[in-house]
């Protein structure tokens, strides 16, 4: 549950094989290449937009919104201010404020920004929500609660409030709770996303795998270029009794983010440990290293690799070279005695 509290804390404004792979890499690598040019386009034509008609407050938003996201600080903060100075008191141009004060770290502001929207929309759920969001990261679950309570008095019908609220139980390990509020968050907008992913986590975490299974792909289905979400399934299923599945996930991440080091890890340790392919378990931590030639499990296993393939010299040799480096690596140790014995 921890692990899932962790995640999903990174979204509420805006592992495996020993290796500490993170989803996160797979989506910055993305990031740089495909998504930047997709954000590019589309501060090129919202340009085009504002060019032609310079007092639309919604089209600074729009362009602040994907420059926070394409990480253009400087740029998104330039389109609020264009936006607050042709209306003041516009609440979806306080929020977009907000997620930039979040990305920069300014507590103070983000709460000063919501405290402002609030006074200027006092039945508007949406900064009472993100009043809870802050609260919950900074640990005040107290906080975050009654902020949900007065949202959802102004708004039954708020998934996001849904949402917050199965976060917060989930803090606090109340995982009925946390369900009852995913799956209602779930059934008012069937467009979110993270209640879903949260659910399947859920699941996973009681190996119900069926349902499991089904909520990461629907989810899956519904945003088929979240990469994330991908490498998350990929890594439930080699953990689950999926391996072939797997490697068709691990697959499609890498045509769309080559030469990834931590799918390709991760496929060379599904090939080796569930499916029993030596050759392409070897191949796959051979392009790792040729990525990262400091990557100490990458080259463990393959050691590993070479003495699951009888090959007793080479195996050895590679653990003696991680205990160079690493004398108090265990695993080499274990090793080295195994082949001596």
């Amino acid at each position: 549950m921890n692990k899932m509290i962790f995640v999903l804390m990174s979204i509420l404004l805006l592992a495996s094989c020993s290796e500490n792979v993170s989803k996160n890499n797979v989506k910055e690598e993305k990031s740089s290449s495909q998504v930047t040019n997709v954000a590019k386009s589309e501060v090129e034509s919202l340009t085009e937009s504002i060019a032609s008609d310079s007092l639309n407050v919604e089209l600074y938003i729009q362009r602040a919104r994907v420059n926070l996201a394409n990480e253009k600080i400087s740029s998104a903060i330039k389109d609020i201010n264009a936006a607050l100075s042709l209306d003041r008191k516009n609440i979806d141009a306080h929020l977009v404020l907000a997620d930039v004060y979040y990305a920069l770290g300014d507590d103070d502001n983000i709460l000063l920004t919501l405290n402002k929207a609030c006074e200027y929309a006092p039945l508007d759920s949406r900064p009472i929500v993100k009043l809870s969001e802050l609260s919950f990261l900074q640990g005040n679950v107290n906080l975050a609660n009654a902020y949900i309570d007065k949202a959802l008095e102004l708004d039954r019908f708020n998934p996001r409030a849904y949402f917050m609220r199965a976060m917060i139980a989930l803090s606090v390990n109340d995982t009925v709770v946390a369900m009852k509020n995913f799956m209602t968050a779930r059934i008012q907008d069937e467009s979110f996303i993270e209640p879903k992913i949260q659910i399947a986590h859920i699941y996973a975490a009681q190996n119900d795998t069926l349902a499991a299974k089904a909520f990461f792909e629907e989810a899956i289905m519904e945003s088929p270029d979240d990469l994330s979400l991908k490498y998350d399934y990929a890594l439930y299923l080699q953990d689950n009794g999926y391996p072939e599945q797997a490697i068709l996930y691990y697959d499609t991440l890498l045509c769309a983010v080559p030469n990834h080091p931590d799918c390709i890890y991760n496929k060379g340790y599904v090939n080796l440990v569930y499916l029993g392919d030596n050759e392409k378990a070897l191949e796959c931590f051979n392009k790792v290293l040729e990525i990262n030639p400091k990557s100490v499990n990458a080259l463990f296993n393959k050691g590993r690799t070479y003495e699951q393939m009888g090959d007793y010299i080479n195996a050895k040799s590679i653990y003696l070279q991680i205990l160079k480096s690493y004398p108090d690596y265990k695993l080499a140790v274990d090793a080295v005695n195994r082949i001596n014995e």
